[in-house]
C-alpha cells in the first residue's frame, strides 16, 4: 500500500505519514505492521490526555511555543519571529517585514496579514513583560 493510500485509510494527513517514512519509522510500501502503528498514531492524534503526557517531557518554553504558534503557517511564524526577536525599543516596520518575507521565503504577504501577526506578537510580548514584572 502506498503512503497516500495508508494516510487516507487511517485518516492522517499525508504529510505526517510521509514524515514518518522520511524518519525511517515506516516503509514504502506500507506493511501491515506499519499500518498498525499508523492506526495508533491516528487514534492518539488530537486526544488531549495523550498529548499532555507526550508534551510533558518538553521544556515549558517549547510547550508554550507549540501551543501559541500551532495555528500559524510557516510565513506567519516567520513574521511573528521578526517581531518577537526585535530588541526592546527597536522599530520593525511592516514594509521591512514584507520585504524580508519576500526575500527569504519567496512569498507575498499583504500589509493586513503582517499587521494581524504584529498584533499577536505585541500581545505575547506584553504578557511576557507582565510575567517578568509580576
Amino acid at each position: 500500500m502506498t503512503l497516500k493510500e495508508a494516510a487516507e485509510l487511517v485518516g492522517l494527513p499525508r504529510s505526517i505519514v510521509e514524515r514518518l517514512h522520511q524518519d525511517g519509522i515506516i516503509d514504502n510500501p506500507v506493511t501491515d505492521h506499519d499500518l498498525k502503528g499508523l492506526v495508533i498514531v491516528a487514534f492518539i492524534r488530537g486526544r488531549v490526555w495523550y498529548l499532555k503526557r507526550l508534551m510533558a517531557r518538553l521544556p515549558k518554553r517549547v510547550r508554550r511555543k507549540i501551543a501559541g504558534e500551532s495555528h500559524l503557517t510557516r510565513v506567519e511564524s516567520y513574521i511573528l519571529s521578526c517581531y518577537m526577536n526585535a530588541r526592546p525599543g527597536q522599530r520593525v516596520s511592516v514594509d521591512d517585514v514584507m520585504q524580508r518575507v519576500n526575500h527569504f521565503l519567496g512569498a507575498k504577504v499583504t500589509r493586513k496579514q503582517v499587521i494581524k501577526i504584529r498584533s499577536i506578537a505585541y500581545e505575547l510580548r506584553r504578557k511576557r513583560a507582565e510575567k517578568s514584572n509580576g
